[in-house]
């Protein structure tokens, strides 16, 4: 996030546009050359960039350059004195940042919509025209919003030295063909890899490559194709003699396949697109700069899914933070259905699971919920109601079965138009499926992305789509907590709560092994913040039960996501359990310290190598502290009582053993073998 805040944090900025005879009048009041500053708190101090506008065709297209990095604007737009365009940075996610404001004289002023990593106003004056104070802001103050995590930003491709070259046979010119979903022929394209940057070219279309890399035989690089919304591809594969095979990941977008064969010229050296320097004006030898790729973005191919013209456009900017639903003061307990049946559902089923979690003593320690994902539905009536398919005849029937148990009736739909499995969303019927869901019954909604993050590309628009659903749920007559799934993506955990949710999925689906637990587990250190009394922070099901992992194993998930103050849901069949899966999943002490009133999420306060040492205050004063060996040797954890936050004597109390250990004072010490944890209740 540093060097994104280099581009798009606390700039002074020089705009440079194309140059024109001393006599020749701009033909855009935004081009001639600018000068400038982007405010924002997390930046101290001002880094100097360049923004670059050039009109062509009766257009007006620009690229900012900070130091070597390059980035296209995409959607420049010009109206009487107003502009706005889009400016979007490469990185773990992409960042795109929408600018929208208005020139006054010679002074630009430009604000940018709250997408997740803040609010930016720029401020920029033509050069050589001195400040005027006088002049009044085209776009009202704002003051600046905190940003997110460090993410590192790429530039775009740019011609590579040959001595940074890629090593191995991937340099060059490949002819290739990209199959898509649902495209009935593949398109033909070209590959043009130079060192470690590349390019796509469809017709007269060029989209750069990023994270170009190569490993053996193993590639991979990322596509983004400018739209609406912007499409990005991740791509992985083979590469055999004069031969590439390669697939991308599925997010919602569906898989393409891209097979390609050596071009017969590519050992020629290759030119690999790049966006062309700008000379500093007044160069010589140039009257206007050259521009390569600055022209507006181009449509994404045919082949590509794009939304239905009949939807509504999506807006930019979200309307204002929904209000709260005094829902889920607790983390929600239950069951789900995704993790060993997927979309291999039926009613009789689901009745099956909610006698489990009933006759196993399961419910009464607040296992309630009963969470039914993608694989119910069925067609919509001629009202446009949907309903339940062949294996769930009479969804009310189900939901009140579910009901007579004690327990509460929990529900998945997409908000595309179809989900990831092919199943009906709710993307133009929010507020009828809401209606619909609370005549069910229905205590429980999961909105997910996937198969809508196509349609919904940016933070604003899937706020804006989570948002809508919130508010059609809340008039909708019926209490319904709303949890949104969309793999974390664009850090939700900063924004979920404004948009109503009541839970939001920090990350993929966990899997049952260590490395998958930990790695969603630990990863949920800084977002504490985020977490309390209705709106939680998910990092995945409960994997007791499920795969090979040992009992050691499966605690440390349990004492883990105890301390983070996460969901209690469990991923394995409730309705065929062991004793030993059983004892472990109620164990009464372990819930308490899940389910305190207090609602503190935990985090790290210590970490020595492969130890660490998680901490959170519960309601009745006492501290909740796990220790944790992920390492694979036997190793000391060590903790003080000013990591922790505390002081005086403490009465030290096993939550798995049962068992008081006596009172500790400034430190305590626990000696663990690999892959082990655990969990202690500290009282004063």
């Amino acid at each position: 996030m540093k060097r994104i805040l280099a581009l798009v944090g606390v700039v002074a900025w020089t705009v440079i546009v194309s140059l024109h005879p001393a006599d020749a009048a701009p033909a855009s009041g935004f081009e001639g050359q600018w000068t400038g500053e982007q405010a924002n708190s997390e930046q101290p101090a001002p880094a100097t960039a360049t923004l670059i506008f050039t009109e062509g065709s009766g257009a007006l297209a620009g690229i900012m350059r900070v130091g070597a990095d390059e980035l296209p604007l995409f959607d420049v737009k010009e109206s009487g004195t107003s502009i706005s365009f889009t400016l979007v940075i490469p990185g773990s996610p992409y960042v795109s940042v929408h600018y929208a404001g208005a020139r006054a004289g010679d002074e630009i002023r430009l604000i940018s919509s709250e997408e997740g990593h803040g609010i930016f106003t720029m401020t920029a004056h033509r050069a050589g025209q001195a400040q005027t104070a006088s002049l009044q802001p085209a776009v009202p103050s704002i003051p600046p919003a905190p940003l997110p995590p460090s993410r590192p930003a790429l530039p775009p491709p740019s011609i590579a030295d040959p001595a940074n070259a890629l090593p191995g046979g991937l340099e060059g010119r490949w002819t290739a063909q990209q199959a898509s979903p649902g495209s009935a022929a593949p398109i033909e394209a070209v590959l043009i890899f130079t060192g470690n940057r590349g390019a796509m070219r469809v017709g007269a279309d060029e989209w750069p490559l990023f994270d170009v890399k190569e490993l053996g035989t193993s590639i991979g690089f990322t596509l983004v194709i400018p739209g609406a919304p912007y499409v990005t591809i991740h791509y992985s594969g083979t590469l055999t003699g004069d031969g590439l095979e390669l697939a991308s990941l599925d997010e919602g977008q569906g898989i393409f396949k891209l097979t390609a064969r050596r071009r017969a010229d590519s050992m020629q050296a290759p030119q690999a697109p790049t966006l062309a320097p700008s000379p500093v004006p007044g160069a010589p030898g140039r009257s206007e700069p050259p521009v390569a790729l600055l022209n507006p973005p181009p449509p994404a191919p045919e082949a590509l899914p794009a939304p239905p013209r009949a939807l509504p456009a999506v807006p930019k900017i979200p309307s204002p933070s929904a209000s709260p639903n005094n829902l889920a003061k607790t983390p929600l307990m239950g069951w789900a259905s995704r993790e060993k049946l997927g979309t291999d559902i039926e009613d009789d089923v689901i009745r099956q699971a909610a006698e489990g979690l009933d006759e196993t003593g399961l419910r009464t320690l607040g296992y309630v919920t009963v969470e039914i994902d993608d694989g119910w539905q069925g067609t919509r009536d001629a009202t446009g109601a949907l309903r339940g398919n062949e294996k769930f005849p009479d969804m009310k029937a189900l939901g009140d079965y579910i009901h007579s148990k004690g327990l509460k009736f929990g529900l998945q739909t997409s908000a595309a138009a179809k989900s990831c499995n092919g199943f009906d969303g709710s993307l133009g019927h929010e507020a009828q499926d809401a209606a619909t869901f609370a005549s069910w019954g229905v205590d429980y909604l999961i909105y997910d992305m996937c198969g809508a993050d196509a349609i919904f590309g940016t933070q604003a628009e899937q706020q804006t789509a989570f948002q809508k659903m919130a508010e059609a749920l809340r008039a909708s007559g019926r209490e319904i907590a709303l949890v949104i799934s969309q793999n974390g993506a664009f850090d939700v955990a900063q924004w979920g709560a404004k948009t109503g949710a009541n839970l939001w999925r920090t990350g993929r689906d966990v899997e049952p092994n260590w490395q998958s637990i930990t790695e969603a587990g630990f990863a949920q250190n800084g977002k504490e913040g985020f977490a309390g009394p209705g709106h939680w922070n998910d990092p995945g099901l409960l994997q007791t039960g499920n795969g090979t992992m040992t009992p050691d194993e499966y605690r440390t998930q349990l004492n883990l996501w105890a301390v983070l103050a996460a969901p209690f849901m469990l991923g394995n069949d409730v309705r065929i359990m062991t004793r030993e899966t059983l004892a472990t999943l109620t164990n009464e002490e372990l819930i308490a310290v899940d389910q305190d009133p207090l609602g503190k999420q935990g985090k790290r306060v210590s970490q020595d190598g492969a130890t660490e040492v998680w901490a959170r205050p519960l309601a009745d004063g006492s501290t909740a502290a796990a220790f944790f060996n992920r390492g694979d040797q036997s190793a000391a954890v060590a903790v003080s009582w000013q990591q922790l936050g505390i002081d005086g004597p403490r009465r030290m109390r096993d939550v798995w053993w049962h068992q008081n250990l006596g009172t500790a004072n400034e430190r305590y010490v626990v000696f663990l073998t690999p892959h082990t944890s655990l969990l202690l209740r500290m009282s004063p």
